[in-house]
């Protein structure tokens, strides 16, 4: 393994993407938790969207079954033609909280009260509070 010339109070010196998270600026916070507003379900019901993600965030063997296959089954009520805008918002849903998650995790956003918890709530007040924990405890789990 090739060494790296120079001291390590050096390398603590430089700046750039490559100096690490003790030298580098903080980026600015994207969603500040006091200014976020409720998102709005217009696509479906409160309890039908309920179902729907109850389904979207199954693990293990049934997840390998695509979501317009085991859908009809656990929202038979929903129109078909809903199905990807359903998917596009569970999506939104995992990939916001998984990118709160990280922003605290990497000092840009401070962890006070338990913040994500408090945005989760905040943003998404349809999120039966089952799936509040679930998609926050997959966001520890993606940002390890």
């Amino acid at each position: 393994m090739a060494k790296v010339p120079g001291s390590w109070e050096k390398a603590e010196s430089l700046t750039g993407p490559w100096a690490g998270p003790s030298t580098q600026q903080a980026r600015r916070i994207v969603d500040d938790p006091d200014r976020l507003t409720p998102d709005e379900l217009s696509i479906v019901s409160s309890e039908q969207f309920d179902r729907a993600f109850e389904e979207y965030s199954q693990l293990g063997p049934r997840a390998s079954v695509p979501l317009e296959e085991r859908w009809p089954e656990a929202i038979p009520d929903v129109d078909p033609s809903k199905y990807p805008a359903l998917k596009a918002k569970c999506h939104e849903i995992t990939w916001t909280v998984v990118r709160w998650d990280d922003d605290v995790k990497c000092g840009r956003l401070l962890d006070e009260d338990d913040v994500v918890k408090r945005m989760v709530a905040i943003r998404y007040p349809y999120l039966r509070p089952r799936h509040q924990i679930s998609v926050r405890t997959y966001a520890s789990f993606a940002n390890r």
